[in-house]
């Protein structure tokens, strides 16, 4: 009887072993792509796009544990990272095309990249006069300069000893009633220093839906022509564009990214070569219009919807540049394009902050520039009108954050009409119609605490004049 028992009990752990041996592999085959395909994409970004050394990208743009945790090649235009041990391991390929910017392929092969392999972008070799960069103002009316430049200088000092600990400031601009008044750059980064706009660019996604709808190619309120969603039954028949837009399509998606090791954004991001085609494959679990819930996914199927919007990808593939860049004089903006060949409505748009100051003086200025009406009347205001659904939340508009008092506003001593394009790790774009200020800000902040962007608004307003 107890040769049985033993048996049995080896049996048992055996079966344990295995099941555990089994789940760890699962969790790290699943868990591998977020690391390596991260590291893959902001050094093959960095390296490319942004013109940085290795070093840096390396020591101030990769964690210690990323660093830790992935093995890093770069090959030509190919920059390969993985991730593990035999026979558990990832590998994660990001491919480097000249004006399309830096796809995934997650250990796929060079030939599942789609699209074109190269685009010349269509800059102009000329700027004109009224869309240079304006010179600073270094003692403007009835402003505190020694006030705004202690803000200012606060705002790059860093005393903590690990890198991930500080608040790594890359640059900061500051735009009051039309005049540059303050701008300055951290070490090794430069005003002509594309950077990663991280969720800033689903912002820059909100303004060419609406420059499609100014030119007639897409109304809000027609359903959203995704693969997959039109089943009788299914709600995702239901969502529209406008939907998308506000993030209340109801979509069941998990944007954690600190809260959730293995989040539906990372693994989309990270891991995807086609990222409509993975936010697509998700249900909709509430009515549309009634639930919001701040998700890339939704800006990620708009950058779908906005590339079937053109009858050829020729003309797709120049739009956000001939439509929206070269007119405000964004130079250096680079939407990056996925493995698929589309670009990326949610994240990965390269910018400089000169770039991003003058998309937050478009909004200030109600959609036009130079006497140019770029976006349609009234576009401006619909951005910044919270809907009824996040109220309950955080007030957000179309692919804006809002300060609304009324919700639980994100800063509570800055005006109630601030409205902001933000990002992951700190990128802001801050527009105060009611005191005439832009303010820009770009950097690489690891622990959220470190950079307190209400604390350096408060100064910088307190240095203006009302």
């Amino acid at each position: 009887m107890g040769k049985i028992v033993f048996k049995v009990l080896k049996i048992a752990v055996v079966i344990l072993l295995v099941g555990g041996l089994l789940f760890i592999g699962n969790f790290l085959n699943r868990l591998g792509p977020l690391p390596t395909g991260y590291v893959a994409h902001s050094f093959c970004s960095n390296l490319f796009v942004s013109k940085r050394n290795y070093h840096d990208i390396n020591s101030q743009d990769i964690t210690a544990l990323q660093r830790r945790l992935t093995s890093t090649q770069v090959n030509g235009n190919r920059v390969v990272s993985s991730f593990g041990f035999w026979p558990i391991g990832y590998t994660s390929i990001s491919v480097y095309r000249p004006g399309l910017g830096c796809g995934q392929l997650a250990g796929e092969t060079m030939a599942a990249l789609e699209g074109p392999t190269s685009l010349q972008r269509d800059i102009p070799r000329e700027q004109p006069a009224e869309l240079e960069w304006p010179k600073l103002v270094r003692a403007p009316e009835g402003v505190n300069t020694k006030a705004l430049k202690l803000a200012m200088d606060q705002a790059f000092a860093d005393i903590a000893e690990d890198y991930e600990d500080r608040q790594n400031t890359r640059a900061l601009i500051i735009f009051h009633k039309g005049q540059l008044i303050a701008e300055q750059y951290g070490e090794g980064f430069t005003p002509h220093t594309p950077l990663n706009s991280w969720s800033m660019t689903k912002s820059a996604t909100s303004a060419l839906i609406g420059i499609l709808v100014k030119q007639g190619k897409i109304n809000l309120q027609d359903k959203a022509q995704i693969t997959g969603w039109d089943g009788a039954d299914d709600l995702r028949s239901k969502v529209t564009i406008e939907h998308l837009l506000q993030m209340t399509s109801g979509l069941k998606f998990n944007e954690g990214y600190e809260s959730d090791p293995i989040s539906d954004v990372q693994l989309m991001l990270m891991n995807s070569r086609d990222l409509p085609a993975y936010a697509a494959k998700f249900p909709v679990t509430a009515e549309p219009g009634t639930r919001w819930s701040y998700q890339t996914a939704s800006p990620v199927l708009l950058g779908r919807i906005i590339r079937d919007s053109f009858d050829s990808d020729e003309q797709y593939y120049h739009f956000p540049q001939r439509a929206l860049f070269n007119k405000l004089g964004m130079r250096n903006a680079y939407y990056q394009a996925d493995g698929a060949g589309t670009y990326v409505g949610g994240a990965f748009l390269y910018a400089t902050a000169r770039d991003w100051a003058r998309f937050g003086l478009l909004y200030l200025n109600d959609g036009i520039v130079n006497g140019e009406r770029i976006l349609p009347e009234g576009w401006v205001e619909y951005s910044h009108t919270p809907t009824d659904a996040s109220m309950k939340a955080r007030a957000y508009g179309a692919q804006f954050w809002l300060n609304d008092k009324s919700a639980n506003p994100w800063m509570p001593s800055i005006p109630e009409d601030a409205y902001a394009a933000q990002g992951h790790y700190g990128q802001a774009v801050i527009i105060i119609p009611s005191r005439e200020l832009v303010v820009v800000r770009m950097g690489q902040t690891y622990n959220g605490s470190a950079w307190n962007m209400e604390l350096f608004l408060s100064e910088t307003l307190a240095a203006l004049p009302e």
